[in-house]
């Protein structure tokens, strides 16, 4: 193995990810805020969610069991 031809596609692979990312158009800050938000809500909701579910079957098999 070449080591020159070996950092040489190295130093291409790094100069074409940097004009890749140069087109990249990046979300501003006030959308990534409001959908952070989002994402939260609706983990805390689903959260809520699976913990009723689990709080109801629990008490009934507690009832039925007894």
């Amino acid at each position: 193995m070449d080591v020159n031809n070996i950092f040489g596609r190295l130093v291409k692979f790094f100069k074409e990810t940097r004009s890749e990312l140069k087109k990249v158009v990046w979300p501003d800050r006030r959308y990534v805020m409001v959908a952070t938000m989002i994402v939260l809500v609706l983990v805390i909701l689903t959260a809520m969610y699976v913990m009723a579910i689990d709080f109801t079957f629990s008490r009934l098999f507690g009832f039925l069991l007894k």
